[in-house]
C-alpha cells in the first residue's frame, strides 16, 4: 500500500523537474540525483548508480526511464505512472508552445534570441552535469 503523501511527493518532485530540467538527460540525471540522494535521502548513492546503470541497458531516453524507475521505487506502480507523467508532460507542453511560436513568429528577429540565445547556457549546464555525475561515479584514481 502506497501512502498518499508519497504520491504527492513524487508528483511534486517530478513535475518540478519536468518544468525546470534543461540540458538533456545528463543534466536531468544530476538533478534527480541531487534530489533523491542528497536532499530527500530516498536512495543511497550506490542504489542510484545501480538504477542509472539499469536504465542504460534499456533503449530509450535515460532520464525519463530513471524518473519512472525512481517513482516506482518510492511509490510503487502508481508512483511509476505519476513520476513518468509529471516528468514528461511539462516538456511536451513547453515544446508544443515553442513550436507554435516558431511557426507563428520564427521569421522575426525578436524570436531568434529565444531560439538560439540559450545555446551557451545549455552547454554549460550539460558540462556541469557531466562533471558532477562523473565525480560521483568514479570511486578511485584513474590509472
Amino acid at each position: 500500500v502506497v501512502a498518499a503523501g508519497s504520491l504527492r511527493e513524487v508528483a511534486g518532485l517530478f513535475l518540478r523537474l519536468g518544468i525546470t530540467a534543461f540540458g538533456g538527460p545528463a543534466a536531468h540525471i544530476v538533478m534527480m540525483r541531487d534530489e533523491v540522494v542528497e536532499r530527500r535521502h530516498w536512495l543511497s548513492d550506490e542504489e542510484f548508480l545501480d538504477l542509472l546503470a539499469a536504465t542504460n541497458l534499456i533503449p530509450g531516453p535515460n532520464s525519463t526511464e530513471l524518473a519512472i524507475h525512481l517513482g516506482y521505487k518510492r511509490a510503487g506502480t502508481a508512483g511509476l505512472l505519476v513520476a513518468g507523467s509529471c516528468f514528461i508532460l511539462p516538456a511536451c507542453l513547453i515544446v508544443s508552445g515553442l513550436s507554435w511560436g516558431y511557426v507563428r513568429y520564427g521569421s522575426t528577429p525578436q524570436f531568434n534570441w529565444l531560439m538560439y540565445g540559450g545555446g551557451p547556457a545549455i552547454i554549460a549546464i550539460v558540462g556541469q552535469a557531466l562533471w558532477k555525475l562523473g565525480n560521483n561515479a568514479i570511486k578511485g584514481p584513474l590509472a
